[in-house]
């Protein structure tokens, strides 16, 4: 299967660096929570074959691989994801199956090259590891789980680590486990490295993949706003791996300070700025009725088409809103001068948002501007539809760049923008950074490539003890025909 080395890849960080457990440096908060991206099943008792320890599962260039090489791998993956349910019993055993796989193929290429020999320093470099992960494991668990108090004696200690010991263990984990697996997880990376010690990515490689992708994305965004937009968001909300490669014309970098306003004067606002809006809306639809009705009937006629409505409320003018928009200007005003102060003086903007964009219980009123997420500023151009259009409005009040507006308002609160620069229209920089970033994409394909190649050139048998990922998948393309 093409995707086999990120299954196994995946395998590796749960099984060989202490599984679920251990995947220790993290957090002491990980270590007791289940992965929220699976939803852990009951076991269900199923017909399926009972193996033994001694059981032939795979042959790897000759050499057996047992169901107890196998067996590990699976308990870190049940450790992890909890038992399967009936229909992933195959899935979990074939997984667990091929990572041994290629733990002996990793094996057979070390010593066949000489790369299971240590040094004493590699040894102790490798030791020094595998006892720091340990004790932080250690410490995490006892943080998160012993409740010590300050005054806790060194027997009280001794006893929670004693218990965060015993916890790793109902995992499968003591240090001399942990000590084989990274020793594992050490060979095979040297094996890693080994078969793939010959891909190099050139220069003119990584300029044409630029160029491609500059190529392809001028293509989708350079006339389509609402996507390129789309894009950028989807990146900075980590739902995609990369900003668009191309910028369409006429984008600003703008940063804000959003004040937070008296809910009751903002209610205020937006209600009757919405009724507002569906009463001039109403009176359009009736022009638009009485102009149809004129063509088809009597005057007569039409008059009664055109007639109002009879209503329960007052209807509401510009004036109306317009007080309440003042209303809200004037709440915040002795903030807006004292912020105008600042920036007259010299302060910086972004410390002024963090300063100034804060709610009653100290949250950010823009998450988006306090949270790294957009360090230059959102991208704001005159057609730009994913933001409100006051804060567009006020995005292009001001024409120089370093400019701030006066305030606006829109149903988030009073805006306080500044003009930081313009988005240079085309392609993206070239930059170093950019080409070591499309170097690695390119050398982790072609290392993949190359492992793939590895384990296809090994002589690999299955019993059939265990169903193989690539039969399971056989099944899964034939019943979805």
């Amino acid at each position: 299967m093409n995707n086999l080395r990120k299954a196994i890849a995946l395998l590796l960080s749960l099984c060989l660096m202490a599984g679920a457990a251990l995947s220790l440096a993290e957090s002491a908060a990980a270590i007791e929570t289940e992965p929220a991206a699976t939803e852990v099943t009951e076991a269900v008792p199923v017909a399926t074959v009972q193996l033994a320890a001694t059981d032939v599962v795979a042959r790897v260039n000759g050499a057996d691989v047992l169901w107890g090489d196998v067996e590990p791998y699976y308990a870190s993956l049940v450790n992890y994801y909890g038992e399967p349910d009936a229909s992933m019993i195959d899935m979990y055993r074939a997984f667990a199956m091929e990572t041994a796989i290629v733990m002996v193929l990793s094996q057979q290429t070390a010593a066949a090259n000489g790369l299971d020999q240590y040094t004493d320093e590699e040894k102790a470099a490798l030791e020094l590891t595998l006892t720091t992960d340990w004790q932080t494991a250690l410490d995490n668990w006892v943080s998160t789980n012993a409740a010590l108090s300050d005054t806790a004696t060194e027997e009280e200690k001794a006893a929670a680590y004693q218990d965060a010991e015993a916890y790793y263990l109902t995992l499968g984990y003591d240090l001399e486990k942990l000590r084989e697996d990274y020793l594992e997880r050490d060979i095979y990376d040297r094996a890693a490295t080994f078969v793939t010690k010959d891909v190099v990515v050139t220069d003119e490689e990584i300029t044409a993949q630029y160029e491609q992708h500059v190529a392809g994305d001028q293509a989708l965004y350079e006339n389509d706003v609402d996507a390129y937009e789309q894009q950028v968001q989807l990146y900075n909300m980590q739902y995609a791996s990369e900003l668009p490669w191309y910028h369409p014309a006429g984008y600003r970098y703008i940063k804000h300070i959003l004040l937070d306003v008296d809910t009751a004067l903002m209610s205020r606002y937006t209600d009757l700025a919405a009724r507002l809006e569906e009463q001039m809306s109403d009176e359009t639809q009736a022009a638009d009725d009485a102009a149809a009705a004129l063509d088809l009937v009597a005057i007569e006629t039409a008059a009664e088409v055109t007639a109002a409505p009879e209503t329960t409320q007052t209807p509401v003018t510009q004036a109306d809103v317009d007080t309440a928009k003042a209303d809200i200007l004037a709440s915040v005003q002795a903030k807006v001068e004292e912020i105008n102060q600042k920036i007259a003086d010299g302060e910086d903007f972004d410390a002024l948002i963090a300063q100034y964009a804060v709610k009653a219980d100290g949250s950010a009123t823009d998450p988006g501007m306090t949270g790294g997420s957009y360090p230059d500023g959102y991208e704001v151009s005159l057609a730009s539809a994913s933001f409100v259009p006051a804060f567009v409005e006020a995005a292009f009040s001001v024409s120089a760049i370093g400019d701030v507006s006066a305030p606006y308002i829109s149903d988030y609160g009073v805006h306080i923008i500044k003009y930081m620069a313009d988005v240079p229209a085309g392609p993206v920089a070239l930059t170093d950074a950019l080409k070591d970033t499309i170097r690695t994409t390119l050398k982790d394909e072609r290392d993949n490539a190359a492992m793939d190649a590895w384990q296809k050139a090994a002589a690999i048998e299955y019993t059939g003890l265990v169903p193989s990922m690539a039969s399971l998948q056989t099944e899964e393309d034939t019943a979805a025909e």
